[in-house]
């Protein structure tokens, strides 16, 4: 394939970084879905990213109808919020094959289980991305990481991951392969349940939940409820994983969560798809999560 056709569906903080990234190599062709005023935006000024690893700006294939493109797509990267995903995915199935690689970077465990019942699971992968990023207009303000974690649930390299991890190490994305991804999703699923859902509910920053010692208390107590659910699911947290999820976030630069910047702007929230998912696994197993319960109430109400 020397020009794979990629879609990045949804250009935001996530994929506009990432997309971006992508665009800049001149043997892809990169295709950007959005909508609204960043569509406006994105067709008059372009596409910049002001980043740690380098700032550009570059003229985009931008659209709010995939029709419009008139291609069928190689690869489709979801990088839309968890509410957009379910309504997508009728125009998605016009515009991809039976071979279209569909790459989620998003958050949570409901996007790949709703695009594995529709593509089927040969032609899904769920990933990891770690990153600091926040959206502001046409521009893409990248302050920590960057990083994309794909691998096999079975932990082998299969031929899909060794072209997926060839297509995403572009300069500006680090990916790695991992031999457990399912270990990595739950972790990742955890940081998101705590963090995203607690800064949406009291709209502040990460620093801030970190000053209030009741509050650490909360953390710690759903940190240990996930731990149960994921158990039930045969992931197990270690020591390094709490680390990760709640030593490493005082330290690791990202202030402002998803959650809460799409509070800023007066956007719904995709929080109660990470806890709603959680919740049914937990009562599936009869598995007590007073916490996570409580907070999913909460997250309701906003």
């Amino acid at each position: 394939m020397t020009s794979p056709k990629i879609l990045i569906a949804g250009t935001g903080a996530l994929g506009g970084y990432f997309g971006g990234r992508l665009a800049l190599n001149k043997n892809y062709k990169v295709y950007f879905l959005s909508r609204g005023n960043t569509l406006k935006l994105l067709k008059k000024k372009g596409l910049a990213v002001k980043s740690i690893h380098g700032d550009f700006k570059i003229k985009i294939n931008v659209s709010d109808n995939l029709s419009s493109f008139r291609t069928k797509f190689d690869y489709v990267i979801m990088c839309v919020k968890s509410n957009d995903t379910l309504p997508l995915i009728p125009a998605l199935k016009k515009v991809t094959t039976s071979k279209t690689i569909i790459i989620s970077v998003q958050n949570g465990i409901y996007n790949f289980n709703i695009l594995k019942k529709e593509f089927g699971k040969s032609r899904v992968m769920q990933t990891v991305s770690r990153i600091a990023s926040e959206m502001k207009g046409n521009t893409v303000l990248h302050t920590a990481l960057g990083i994309i974690v794909i691998g096999e649930e079975n932990g082998k390299i299969s031929i899909r991951i060794k072209a997926i991890h060839k297509l995403l190490s572009v300069p500006g994305i680090k990916c790695k392969i991992s031999d457990y991804i399912l270990h990595e999703i739950w972790v990742k699923l955890a940081w998101n349940t705590i963090f995203n859902t607690l800064t949406a509910i009291a709209f502040c920053t990460v620093e801030e939940l970190f000053k209030d010692k009741k509050i650490t208390g909360l953390i710690d107590d759903l940190y240990k409820e996930i731990s149960k659910v994921a158990a039930s699911a045969e992931i197990r947290f270690t020591k390094d994983d709490y680390k990760k999820v709640v030593t490493d976030t005082k330290t690791i630069g990202i202030s402002k969560t998803s959650a809460y910047q799409d509070r800023e702007k007066g956007r719904a929230a995709e929080v109660t798809y990470f806890t709603s998912e959680l919740l049914k696994i937990a009562a599936a197993n009869n598995i007590e999560t007073p916490a996570l319960k409580a907070i999913h109430l909460l997250a309701n109400l906003i």
